[in-house]
């Protein structure tokens, strides 16, 4: 049988989004720079505008660095049990909300919101007609190397942190009836994802985390929560054949 291949965002992210590239973020921390340069030379002239604009830009800066997730922040989030059968049961109809409302409607998918927001990916998914998220439990992220977690937080590494949840999106509906074991998820032109899947459809694996409440159906697509991260650097080669 035919293998079937799928695109995560990661791949498409150059073709149909203008700022969730790398390139982007290196522009914004250009941008960024071009601004302190003028405040610094306003200040040194003197000008009463200037003590106006830093502290309007002061305030901002605190404002940001209040929405940024910490290391902490995310253990905290992963405590406790999850009961993935009352996951979304408050929810009449979930295709009544688009597929970020959703997560943001059930408090153990929280880290995955806000990491989606910290990295300015929102908007970019705004712009797809339709997707699929593969969403982490707050736990999967408590639950990564210390190390790894601490360094995809750190400001300087925001296009690493955009890697990684660029990854779990997949433009189109794509339920888990559709995933295979024959299917993988393309991250370079010579690496992919695996995908597992047991008997009857179960116990299914994307990357090695398993789907732990699948086919949640949103207005723009679908949600399949899961017990892991996927991280793009866990991705197998291709062998000789592609397969």
């Amino acid at each position: 049988m035919k293998k079937r291949m799928m695109i995560p965002m990661a791949l498409a992210a150059t073709m149909m989004f203008g700022c969730a590239s790398s390139n982007d973020s290196m522009n914004d921390t250009t941008a960024m720079d071009d601004n302190v340069t003028m405040s610094e030379t306003q200040t040194m002239a003197g000008t009463d505008d200037m003590s106006s604009e830093s502290s309007m830009s002061t305030t901002a800066s605190m404002e940001a660095s209040a929405n940024i997730l910490t290391y902490n922040d995310i253990i905290s989030a992963g405590e406790g049990t999850i009961d993935y059968d009352d996951m979304f049961s408050n929810i009449s109809d979930t295709k009544q909300h688009d597929a970020l409302a959703l997560i943001k409607m059930d408090p153990n998918l929280s880290t995955f919101a806000k990491l989606l927001e910290q990295a300015e990916l929102e908007d970019d998914l705004q712009r797809l007609d339709e997707y699929t998220l593969f969403v982490p439990t707050n736990q999967a992220f408590a639950q990564l190397d210390q190390e790894k977690l601490q360094s995809l937080l750190l400001p300087e590494n925001k296009a690493k942190l955009m890697h990684v949840l660029q990854a779990h999106v997949l433009p189109g509906e794509v339920s888990s009836l559709q995933l295979e074991n024959n299917t993988r998820i393309q991250m370079s032109e010579n690496s992919h994802i695996p995908v597992e899947v047991g008997v009857n459809n179960t116990n299914i694996t994307v990357g090695g985390a398993q789907l732990v409440r699948s086919n949640i159906e949103a207005s723009n697509g679908t949600i399949h929560v899961i017990d892991g991260v996927i991280l793009p650097e866990n991705a197998r080669e291709d062998d000789a054949t592609g397969y």
